[in-house]
């Protein structure tokens, strides 16, 4: 019998559980920041400005313009050099990874997340690359990496029942959403967009969470890029948990080209790796 059985309703399941999250409310400066990146005309004065108001925020951005990856030449101490150093593409994804960081549980449950985050890493990583060549607008990599916050919120509730459903879905290769429907009565695509709609979102982030496992269902052209760059993530080795690949004959043609490219499926791990290495 499932966990969530009680309930008489999906509907009741899924408010019931977002309503007891408790998970930290997606930062507000981050939102208010990435509405700012988004124009045309923003400087990088007004950024840092906002920017002063979340400490966490700003030493992230410090800490990443001093990395070696840029090769800066000495220390880095002011806001404004660090965004200039930065780049308004790497500031928006900076802002994002931490904000999202924030919401991990710490200590074991971190390290037991872990690949549930560089999933998502990656998974916005293609995203973005992939609404380029679609040209689409600047919600593919947020909408990457929030698509499966929904699993961040069964884990929070029921963290060693969850980390089974997913440990039986990788060793027996079974559907996660069968599982989860089975255990808990409800699905993470559900959570997650419920969570997100509650947050106020953007719809674009609301709508790549519901449907990111059946794009054909979306209202939205970001979410087949998610959907691509979710299947891509767990094919190159960033699942959610230890899975084998599937064979490329099965794979839509977007997925197979992209896991034909070793160069790209390279640097994407590399950069995964680096944009760990700034939240540590």
């Amino acid at each position: 019998m499932g966990i969530a059985t009680s309930l008489t309703t999906n509907e009741e399941r899924v408010t019931n559980l977002v309503a007891g999250c408790k998970l930290p409310t997606f930062p507000s400066v981050a939102l208010r920041l990435m509405q700012l990146i988004s124009q045309d005309a923003v400087s990088y004065e007004q950024l840092g400005s906002l920017l002063r108001t979340d400490a966490a925020l700003s030493a992230t951005m410090l800490r990443a313009a001093n990395s070696p990856l840029f090769g800066t030449l000495g220390e880095i101490r002011s806001i404004p050099i660090a965004l200039l150093t930065l780049g308004m593409d790497r500031v928006g994804m900076l802002i994002l990874n931490t904000a999202m960081w924030r919401m991990v549980p710490g200590g074991r449950g971190r390290q037991t997340m872990r690949p549930w985050w560089r999933h998502n890493l990656a998974t916005a990583l293609i995203s973005k690359r992939l609404s380029y060549k679609n040209m689409v607008d600047e919600y593919s990599y947020m909408c990457g990496l929030t698509h499966s916050i929904g699993q961040l919120v069964l884990f929070e509730a029921f963290p060693i029942q969850y980390g089974q459903v997913l440990t039986q879905a990788a060793e027996q290769g079974l559907n996660v959403l069968d599982l989860e429907r089975e255990s808990f009565g409800v699905e993470h695509c559900e959570l997650g967009a419920a969570l997100l709609k509650k947050w106020a979102i953007p719809g674009e982030m609301v709508d790549a969470a519901a449907h990111h496992h059946d794009p054909d269902n979306s209202k939205s052209p970001i979410t087949r890029l998610v959907s691509i760059g979710c299947s891509v993530a767990t094919q190159i080795g960033f699942a959610v948990t230890p899975a084998q690949p599937k064979p490329l004959e099965g794979l839509p043609l977007e997925v197979q080209e992209i896991l034909g490219n070793e160069k790209l499926r390279q640097e994407i791990a590399e950069r995964v790796e680096a944009m760990e290495w700034t939240l540590n």
